[in-house]
């Protein structure tokens, strides 16, 4: 009979974090693409004011829409800030996961073993009566 492996509970909270730290990433993700689209949108915008039409009201268009252009740049560095970050907490949680499952691998081998020598040694404990209850009888 196999021992059970004492940190499997600790396996269990680092498969957890490792999907919470793969949600937060698609999160993260998903908000950058959408500060894309809108940095997109904000430089179509901009280059339709920027047609041949002189008049004042287009200028202040223009001056409001590269105002908001700059501000969805900083808002798309934060999003992307915020994407590289989940991805490093999804590498450290996956890097804390796999070192668990390889204690673990190392515990059921280990185990394993241990049961493959136990057995072996019944074997020859069991062959070894036999023989000396029956020391004339050769073995087949």
């Amino acid at each position: 009979m196999m021992a059970g492996f004492k940190l499997a509970s600790l396996l269990r909270v680092r498969r957890t974090q490792e999907d919470q730290a793969m949600a937060t990433l698609s999160q993260a993700q998903q908000s950058a693409r959408g500060e894309q689209r809108r940095a997109v949108e904000e430089r179509a915008l901009l280059e339709d004011l920027g047609g041949q039409s002189v008049l004042s009201a287009a200028g202040i268009a223009r001056a409001s829409a590269a105002h908001q252009l700059a501000e969805i740049r900083a808002a798309r560095e934060v999003a992307d800030g915020e994407v590289e970050a989940a991805e490093q907490a999804l590498k450290l949680a996956r890097q804390a996961r796999r070192s668990v499952e390889l204690l673990k691998e190392r515990h059921d081998t280990r185990m394993r073993e241990l049961e493959a020598r136990s057995e072996q040694l019944l074997i020859d404990d069991l062959t070894s009566t036999r023989h000396h209850r029956n020391p004339g009888q050769r073995e087949s």
